[in-house]
């Protein structure tokens, strides 16, 4: 039954989804996020700065430019150099300027000698101030635009502000662009894949305990075999603080289920014992019954032997078919309120018949309170069944004593009696195992032991507490807590 709940427990759900897959995802997604913020604000940035650096340099080639031009008695004079800017006479990557006085072109690039008819822009600017623009160049182009309105600086008299308009290709800039965009994609690529690389090279590292214990459990079967302690998942040399409760866990489980099948095995030998008994013994009557059938003695008591006999066997099964409903999953209980003497007075009545001397030996001390919400049959059973056992276990002639109490924590009822023995603590522990008498010998055929194990069964289908103790006088008390709810 173990293995085949081991086997269970590793095979459920084959299509389930891995740990270590999972945590990998997870990982790799949350730093994903983080990586791709940064990276979206670092090309952000790269590309707000290539682009300043850029339009920067524009305005730096306009003020060489503007520093080149003079002014001799109103008039301008132009004293810079074509020589050292190529790029205003290149055909191929060409760079355009043009400058205007009082609405008059005063000088145009060679670049714009292929395109006599077109005139750069110029905006309405103030006096001394740049401004770089998107545009589209002659050559049809995507290109920037640098326009400056001045005057110059060594102007002693009221000169006439100058405008001055260069155009610069954007392919250099928007290459750099995805240049610099191609490098932090293939970095970021490049860290995703490292840090997945080393995420999962974690993981499977940090997984190595749950692949051990996993390796156990598969092994399980090999392991029982072999081990003789109650450990079956015993302790590495270095425990894993997160493995250690699951592996504790499972100790547990597999000794408790041991447990239930050892006592399983036992409660179905004892009644196999339990009935075996009378069996033979109807058995023997009846084949001395059929061997001597004129002898009086058999025969006069034959009927009479059959009968206790097969109500002994009656008594057992019912015992039996009550404990099973006790313990099934579909009992249900009903609460309701009980009057605690019509209750009591019932259970009299019913023991009456095996007790002739009841009303002498049981005690029904005073008790506060006579009703209580509880359910009935299960109440019912429960007190009938302790009074039983305390009446049959108690020194003869002695009382038996059934007092109500009342508390903080809810409503107890006690049932006392004197019994001739001590009773051990293991024996104590014992008491509600089914078919369990302290009597190993099983002198008495009246009790089988299931008393006890039935009102366990319908104290836990309850929530009650059920709880035995005796003192030094041998005074043996079983105590039931009806909770406040």
């Amino acid at each position: 039954m173990t293995a085949n709940i081991i086997r269970k427990i590793i095979s459920f759900n084959r299509s389930s989804t891995s740990i270590e897959r999972n945590l990998i995802n997870s990982i790799s997604l949350i730093f994903g996020i983080i990586l791709l913020i940064v990276f979206i604000c670092v090309d952000r940035g790269l590309d707000i700065w290539v682009q300043n650096q850029f339009d920067q340099g524009m305005i730096d080639q306009a003020n060489y430019l503007k520093s080149q031009i003079k002014t001799n008695d109103q008039k301008p004079v132009i004293t810079f150099d074509k020589h050292f800017m190529p790029e205003f006479k290149d055909i191929h990557h060409p760079h355009f300027f043009q400058l205007w006085q009082n609405n008059k072109t005063l000088m145009r690039s060679k670049t714009l000698e292929n395109y006599p008819k077109i005139n750069l822009i110029r905006p309405r600017l103030a006096i001394g101030k740049d401004k770089v623009v998107q545009v589209i160049m002659p050559n049809s182009e995507q290109g920037r635009a640098s326009i400056s309105y001045f005057i110059p600086l060594d102007a002693k008299h009221k000169t006439a502000p100058f405008y001055l308009t260069i155009y610069r290709s954007a392919k250099a800039l928007d290459h750099l662009l995805w240049l610099v965009d191609v490098l932090l994609i293939s970095s970021f690529i490049l860290a995703m894949g490292t840090m997945r690389f080393i995420t999962k090279k974690l993981i499977v590292k940090g997984l190595k305990p749950l692949e051990k214990i996993n390796k156990e459990l598969i092994n399980y079967r090999k392991l029982k075999e072999t081990l003789i302690s109650e450990v079956y998942f015993p302790t590495p040399s270095k425990p894993v603080k997160e493995i250690d409760p699951i592996r504790h866990e499972l100790n547990e489980f597999i000794h408790k289920n041991n447990q239930l099948v050892d006592n399983e095995k036992r409660i179905t030998a004892d009644i196999a014992h339990e009935l075996k008994t009378p069996i033979a013994e109807m058995i023997t009557l009846s084949e001395v019954h059929i061997s001597y059938p004129d002898d009086q003695r058999i025969s006069q008591t034959y009927p009479q032997d059959m009968l206790n006999i097969a109500q002994r066997m009656k008594v057992i099964v019912e015992n039996l078919l009550l404990l099973q409903k006790a313990s099934s999953s579909s009992f249900k209980t009903t609460i309701k309120e009980i009057n605690l003497v019509e209750l009591t007075d019932k259970i009299k009545d019913s023991l009456r018949f095996k007790y002739p001397h009841l009303k002498e030996r049981l005690l029904h001390k005073e008790q506060p309170f006579n009703c209580i919400q509880a359910d009935e049959f299960s109440l019912n059973v429960i007190i009938k069944n302790l009074i039983d056992n305390a009446l049959f276990y108690s020194s003869q002639d002695s009382l038996v004593t059934l007092s109500w109490r009342t508390d903080n924590r809810g409503k107890r009822f006690v049932i006392s009696n004197q019994t001739d023995k001590q009773v051990s603590q293991e024996q104590l522990k014992n008491l509600t195992k089914p078919l369990y008498q302290i009597d190993s010998s099983r002198t008495n055929i009246d009790h089988y032991g299931l008393g006890l194990s039935i009102v366990k069964k319908l104290c836990e289908k309850n929530n009650y507490q059920l709880d035995f103790s005796q003192n030094d006088e041998n005074i043996f008390s079983v105590s039931v807590l009806i909770s406040n709810g």
